[in-house]
C-alpha cells in the first residue's frame, strides 16, 4: 500500500483528477493549499534570488492504493499535470513548475472505520 501526495497548480486540478476516473482511481482527498518558495515568472529560469520568493497557490491531492495501481496512477498523474491544460487552449501558465511534486510514501496499515476491515482491502 502506498500513499501518493501530488501538489499541483489548482488550474491542474480538474485534468488531473479526470484523468484518474478513467483509470479507475476515484477514492481520494483533495485539499486547498499555499506553497512558499521560489516564484518564477513563466518561461524564466533564473537562479535564486530572495525578491522572488513569496507564496502559492496550490492544490494538494492524496490517494492511498494498493500496490498493483501503484503505477498506473503515478503516471496518469505525470501525464496530465504535463499536459495541464493544453486541450483546451492554455498556454506557458499551464505547463508543470517547479512547485509542483508527486511524492510516494509507504503505508504500514490502513482501517476502514465503517466496516472492521484492515490492511490492502482497507483501501
Amino acid at each position: 500500500m502506498r500513499l501518493i501526495v501530488a501538489v499541483l497548480k489548482p488550474s491542474h486540478l480538474e485534468a488531473v483528477r479526470q484523468a484518474l476516473a478513467a483509470v479507475h482511481v476515484t477514492r481520494l482527498t483533495i485539499c486547498d493549499a499555499q506553497g512558499y518558495g521560489a516564484v518564477f515568472p513563466s518561461g524564466c529560469d533564473a537562479g535564486y534570488d530572495a525578491d522572488r520568493v513569496g507564496v502559492v497557490q496550490q492544490s494538494v491531492m492524496e490517494i492511498a492504493v494498493n500496490d498493483d495501481f501503484l503505477e498506473r496512477t503515478v503516471d496518469t498523474i505525470r501525464r496530465a499535470m504535463r499536459m495541464g491544460n493544453a486541450a483546451r487552449g492554455g498556454g506557458a501558465d499551464d505547463l508543470p513548475s517547479l512547485d509542483e511534486q508527486l511524492f510516494v510514501l509507504p503505508i504500514h496499515d490502513a482501517v476502514q472505520i465503517y466496516r472492521e476491515v484492515r490492511g490492502p482491502e482497507a483501501v
